[in-house]
């Protein structure tokens, strides 16, 4: 079986990762150590607010008039992206949401979902990024275990909503021309920008990953924002000045962490609503973006000026070789973000890589004994994060690896 780092070692081993994702971070920008007192203010923003609030706070704060985000409605500052979650929130809790409450979203990439999860965040309320895959039985389920009391939705889902208990309120975020409802644009309008009080408990955030039978069940996303970050900067060089577009869902890791990290960082944002390879290469070269962060089967012919292609999962090697070395391939799950990271030159080492696992993390493929897989042996991935618990746990995916460490995932 995997083993497992104890006692003094693992303490030892837990100050050394804890520094060297200090060094990533200052190297980011994203930790300040010649301003304590405004480091010390950033640990207690993410603390008492969340990952995702948190982040739009400081970001806001540090460069309020900097571009945050870039949609098909036209572009928004980090501060008025601020503004916006902060009116939504007001208006929100004259609607009967608060600090009790799971918000259900149900939308493609585009402002309002940046504006719900952060509103909610705001309140103290669990956030629940629902599949846009999903069908109308399924969607029922899902809002039924994962005890959804209001729900974000684009107009796009309005046929999925009908068969949802009127316990639930809704509100629309996306809207085409002639739709009548209320939608968050105009809550947002009429509620004040300012500042809320701070909530008891920071809001959760609840992401859906497939089960056995296809029942999909939320898994709460509980990773220490500081790791999550320092794990994928090390690997991966998003910079401030990026304009990095997120075509990947932002209800899946795949999109919501790159979304996350830019935005930390105070690049801008761009999100593509439909997210077809011929839409995305629009995009791009519409916004000059420099970095792509996208599902594999969503990745167009690259032209134009983009140095980095963020990979959620490895792409066909023949598509990928197209990519040169722009490519960072990475895996991780609801519950671990960032598990291991494959660099271009992983993948002119072994096409088809995932890469190797980030600091404070061990992979192991375990066949169905228990033990571990020989070389090239295809199992069960399991995953010992030391730093979030120490506990081993199959990541739910088969893969196998190779002589020098790096992980190809199967299913």
């Amino acid at each position: 079986m995997l083993k497992t780092v104890a006692g003094a070692r693992l303490r030892l081993a837990r100050a050394r990762w804890a520094l060297s994702g200090a060094r990533i971070l200052q190297g980011a920008g994203l930790l300040r150590l010649a301003h304590p007192v405004a480091t010390l203010r950033d640990g207690q923003e993410l603390r008492r607010w969340g990952a995702l609030a948190g982040t739009v706070r400081i970001a806001a704060r540090r460069w309020p008039d900097a571009l945050g985000v870039v949609d098909d409605r036209g572009a928004l500052t980090l501060g008025e992206l601020d503004g916006r979650s902060n009116a939504l929130a007001w208006a929100w809790r004259g609607q009967g949401v608060r600090q009790d409450s799971a918000v259900g979203v149900l939308c493609r990439n585009h402002r309002g979902l940046l504006d719900a999860v952060v509103a909610a965040g705001k309140l103290g309320a669990q956030v629940v990024l629902l599949d846009t895959g999903l069908g109308a039985s399924e969607l029922v389920e899902a809002v039924h275990h994962e005890g959804v009391t209001a729900l974000v939705y684009d107009d796009d889902f309005a046929h999925l909503i009908r068969a949802l208990p009127d316990r639930v309120s809704r509100f629309v975020a996306w809207v085409g021309d002639g739709h009548d409802a209320v939608t968050l644009d105009e809550l947002i309008a009429a509620a004040p920008p300012h500042e809320l009080p701070q909530p008891a408990e920071p809001g959760g955030l609840v992401m859906l990953a497939p089960a056995r039978r296809g029942v999909s069940r939320g898994v709460p996303w509980r990773a220490d924002p500081a790791h999550v970050a320092a794990r994928f900067l090390d690997r991966v060089p998003l910079r401030s000045g990026d304009a990095t577009l997120v075509a990947a869902p932002l209800w899946h890791v795949a999109g919501l962490l790159p979304c996350v990290v830019a935005l930390a960082l105070g690049a801008p944002v761009v999100l593509c609503r439909h997210a077809e390879p011929a839409a995305i290469q629009e995009a791009l070269a519409r916004h000059g973006c420099t970095v792509l962060a996208a599902r594999p089967q969503q990745l167009p012919v690259l032209t134009g000026a983009v140095r980095a292609v963020l990979s959620c999962g490895a792409p066909d090697p023949a598509v990928a070789a197209g990519f040169g070395d722009v490519l960072y391939a990475w895996y991780g799950t609801p519950a671990s973000p960032v598990l291991a990271v494959a660099t271009p030159e992983d993948w002119q080492a072994a096409p088809g890589t995932v890469g190797r696992a980030v600091f404070g993390c061990r992979l192991a493929v375990l066949g169905p004994d228990g033990r571990p897989a020989g070389t090239g042996q295809v199992g069960r991935v399991h995953v010992v994060d030391l730093l979030e618990g120490a506990e081993v746990r199959s990541s739910g995916h088969l893969g196998r690896v190779d002589a020098s460490g790096r992980l190809v995932l199967v299913e």
